[in-house]
């Protein structure tokens, strides 16, 4: 069984209720509901014209939640919701109802709530679109909200998959964040469970063999993880080579205590990350799956606009899992 079919297989042994707020003009999520729906892998929810999505579900006996925003029974408790969540910005409960005639807001809102358990967006909408909404309503559990790649296929250091963070969302974390980005992968493996986690907190230095403030950076953020995961495996700061090869780690880290290879590699700002995902999804051959989004109070994923209905039903089912 492949990596695919075990996150599928996961998701349904605790169905989770995910939200749609592209269903009413996105035939690709339509269709992906549909799948979702006859697997058994989540409870689907649509927003949109009930009318309208109803006609469009109509044959496929299946049991599909529709919330309309143009006749819901909950709007006026969700704008007194989204009003109490961005007081502090002075919003207005007429700024609310405005902000709700978004769809996006408006999954997001019910997410909060509790009438969803997760949200995927982003088929037909750019990443801002998705993640905006979610950071003013349902926001983070810790000071940041990051993402990570799961990476799946053969590869010349292990056969098994392996994370790399932050790809995608923070920019240049401080020490304190990328040692929150390492917690959050750390949290992401023990849901998913695929692999016993040995962190890598990757640099152009191997334990001081340059100075700078970016090594300074990384180092720091080792120790503060090492620090509270005393148990976890994880070296740093350390260069991407050392941390895979133990031929090369024991020239350069003679007597280390390590698993090699590492399988969760911390990246030191998103100018890498987003460099080598790229390099190990096109001259690696490798599948990147994500990037999964990680740290909201409930979870919220973001797909490309490219996306296929295949990869739409394998991020709800990732989705379903972060639920739990």
């Amino acid at each position: 069984m492949d990596i695919k079919e075990l996150l599928i297989n996961k998701a349904k042994q605790n169905k989770k209720r995910i939200i749609f707020p592209e269903a009413d003009f996105s035939e690709r999520i339509v269709n992906a509901g549909k799948i979702i729906c006859e697997q058994g892998i989540a409870e689907v929810i649509f927003v949109g014209n009930k009318k309208s999505l109803e006609s469009k579900i109509n044959n496929t006996a299946m049991d599909i939640k529709v919330y309309d925003p143009n006749d819901c029974q909950l709007f006026d408790a969700m704008v007194n919701h989204v009003v109490e969540k961005r007081k502090s910005k002075g919003l207005t409960p007429e700024d609310a109802k405005q902000l709700l005639g978004d769809p996006i807001y408006f999954a997001v809102t019910l997410t909060d709530m509790g009438y969803a358990d997760g949200m995927v967006c982003g088929a037909e909408v750019a990443t801002a679109r998705t993640l905006r909404p979610a950071l003013q309503i349902i926001k983070g559990k810790k000071s940041i909200v990051s993402s990570y790649f799961l990476f799946v296929g053969k590869n010349c250091a292990t056969d098994d998959c392996f994370m790399m963070g932050d790809c995608a969302v923070v920019e240049d974390p401080t020490s304190e964040e990328e040692k929150i980005i390492a917690d959050l992968m750390l949290e992401e493996n023990q849901k998913f469970g695929l692999f016993e986690p040995r962190f890598a907190f990757l640099s152009y230095s191997t334990y001081g063999s340059a100075k700078s403030d970016s090594v300074t950076k990384v180092a720091e953020a080792y120790s503060m993880f090492k620090s509270e995961h005393p148990k976890v495996q994880a070296i740093g700061e350390v260069q991407f080579d050392a941390s895979v090869s133990k031929r090369v780690a024991e020239v350069k880290m003679p007597n280390i205590d390590f698993n090699f290879p590492a399988n969760v590699f911390v990246m030191p700002n998103i100018n890498a990350g987003n460099i080598a995902y790229k390099v190990a999804q096109y001259f690696g051959n490798l599948t990147a799956i994500g990037p999964i989004t990680i740290g909201f109070n409930k979870p919220v994923n973001d797909l490309s606009r490219g996306c296929t209905v295949d990869d739409i039903v394998l991020v709800t089912a990732i989705t379903s899992i972060q639920c739990n």
